[in-house]
C-alpha cells in the first residue's frame, strides 16, 4: 500500500484531478466506476499483460494521444 501511496503523490503534483479521485482506492472497480461517471466508450481501454498474475488496464484519454494506465496484480 505504501508504493500505491507514493505513486499517488507523485501523480498529484502533475495531475490533481486523478490523484483526488484514484487515491482514495487502488482498486479496479473504483477505476471502472469512475469510467462508467464520465461516459468513457467502451473502446477506451486496453490490457497488457505483464506476466501470467499481472496486467496493466489503460485507458486513452479523450482524442488526446494520452493515456492513464493502472498496474493490477
Amino acid at each position: 500500500m505504501k508504493e500505491y501511496l507514493n505513486q499517488v503523490a507523485d501523480l498529484r503534483a502533475d495531475y490533481p484531478e486523478f490523484a483526488a479521485v484514484f487515491g482514495r482506492s487502488d482498486s479496479l472497480e473504483n477505476v471502472l466506476g469512475w469510467m462508467n461517471d464520465r461516459g468513457f466508450p467502451p473502446g477506451s481501454v486496453d490490457m497488457v499483460s505483464q506476466d501470467e498474475f499481472s496486467y496493466d488496464f489503460l485507458i486513452r484519454l479523450e482524442a488526446e494521444d494520452r493515456w492513464l494506465v493502472f498496474g493490477v496484480n
